[in-house]
This record gives structure tokens, sequence and C-alpha cells, in this order.
């Protein structure tokens, strides 16, 4: 277990090597998103189109590729010269960090640890109940902070990581793209082609491999299951936007709205 950690921990630090001195050179495509904002679908898809390397959980290639990580914009990395920010309703995250770091899944069966470690800090503890804790989650999201020996690469909270990003963008740079999960769910494809276009300045769209990348990628095709159909046990949980509706009661969504309504706001998730 300790040489699994370590070996963890040396790759993340070779990952920010990466993204800080290799990428801002090589033409690789970077990928930044809060948790659970649909990164890793996002990253399918345009690695996917583009034919190059998308390393997960493994040492990352020298050569361009595409890179997908919760990176704050500081040292060189919004230097990157394609940066795509991936943005989601910090609601409907909230509801899939609860299952990812309270809840056994495929993925986190792997890495017990985290589940451990967050279930030891929350102050509850039936935590099949995700309706009845998740004020208390929203609470605990937003004030409890890693240490750096346990988390070195922290993010922040969803409020700390989207702002930071967002203020990055006023800059008026035109290396960062900001794109959002539910648009990419709603309509992938023609979402895609306007990243494709505007982004990356495609004048001509492969169209039927764009369709065949889509088709591999989508939720039934890796799930075998249509879109809202849940499997909680599944890291592709559910695969729908607004799901927060149906966790959130009166107090979670007050909660919410203390801490993050203006970046709600700013995002156009609400409205004055």
């Amino acid at each position: 277990m300790i040489i699994k950690i370590i070996k963890g921990k040396i790759e993340q630090f070779i990952r920010l090597l990466f993204i800080n001195f290799l990428t801002p050179y090589n033409g690789s495509i970077i990928i930044v998103e809060y948790p659970k904002s649909g990164g890793t679908w996002l990253g399918q898809l345009v690695s996917g189109y583009y034919k190059i390397p998308f390393p997960r959980n493994k040492l990352p290639k020298v050569k361009k590729s595409l890179f997908h990580g919760h990176y704050l914009p500081k040292y060189n990395i919004k230097k990157n010269k394609k940066v795509i920010l991936l943005v989601r309703d910090g609601r409907d995250v909230m509801v899939s960090l609860y299952h990812h770091q309270l809840l056994w899944n495929d993925k986190n069966k792997l890495h017990p640890k985290d589940v451990i470690y967050h279930r030891k800090k929350v102050n509850f503890t039936n935590f099949e109940n995700v309706k009845s804790n998740m004020y208390k989650f929203i609470e605990y999201t937003f004030k409890n902070r890693p240490s750096k020996l346990r988390h070195f690469t922290y993010m922040g909270n969803w409020v700390e990581f989207n702002e930071k990003w967002i203020e990055s963008m006023n800059d008026k740079t035109q290396n960062i793209y900001l794109i959002k999960y539910e648009d990419i769910l709603s309509n992938t494809k023609e979402t895609l082609e306007k990243l494709l276009k505007t982004f990356f300045k495609e004048e001509v769209i492969n169209e039927k491999h764009l369709e065949d990348v889509i088709y591999k990628f989508s939720f039934k095709n890796q799930t075998n299951r249509d879109q809202g159909e849940e499997k909680k046990g599944s890291f592709l949980r559910k695969g729908i936007a607004g799901d927060w509706k149906n966790y959130f009661d009166e107090e979670a969504e007050k909660k919410f709205l203390k801490y993050a309504g203006n970046t709600l706001l700013k995002l156009g998730y609400i409205e004055k």
C-alpha cells in the first residue's frame, strides 16, 4: 500500500512538471476541471478526434498528448497554448463528489484510503442516506483543507477553483476556452464542432470521424445503460444534468447558495 501511494505521488509530480515545462511547447492540449465535472469524457472525445495519446493513471508521453487534471492557473500552466476549462453546475458536482468520496464504487475500491479518509473527516456516519447528509457534506467540501502531504496539488473548493480560472480568462488571453458539461451532454456534436472551429480553428470538420468518436465514448456505449439509468457502483454512475434536485433539500440548497451563489450566477446556472 505504501509503495502504491509513493508511486502515485511520483506520477503526480511528473505530470506537474510536464504541464509546466513541456506541454507549453509541444502542442499538447490541457483540460482543467473541478473533480467530477466530466473531464475524462471530454478528454476521450477531443483526444479521440485528434488521435493523440490521453495518458490516464500512468506516466505521460513526451510527444503531443491530451492532459486532464484539476490544476489551478499558476506557474506555467495557463501559458499552455490550448487550455480547455470545463465547468459543471456545482450542485451536480456535489452529488457526484459525495458518491465518489463516501460511497464505494468500482474505481475507489482500488484506492480505499481516499474513502476511509473522507469518512473519518465528515461529521456523520449514515453514509448511504445522501439527501439527509448533503448539507453537511457541502459544509465539509468548503471547509476541509487537506494537508500538502496528502494533496500537494489541492485545487481548492468548487468556488475557488472556478473563480481563479475565470479571473485568468479576463486577461484577454486567447488560449483558454470555457465549455460547459451540460452543453456537451445536451448536444454533443454541435458543442464539439463549435469547440473545433472556434478554439482549434478547424475550417473543415471530419463529420463521420467525429460521429464515430462521439458514439464510441457515449454513456450508453461505455456502460450499456441509458442516460439517467443509475448504477451506484459505477464510475459512470448516471450521466445526466440536474440530478442535484433529487438530493438537495431546502437546507442543502440554501447552504450551497451561501457559498457558491455568485459563482453559479457568473457561470449562468442561476439568474438574479
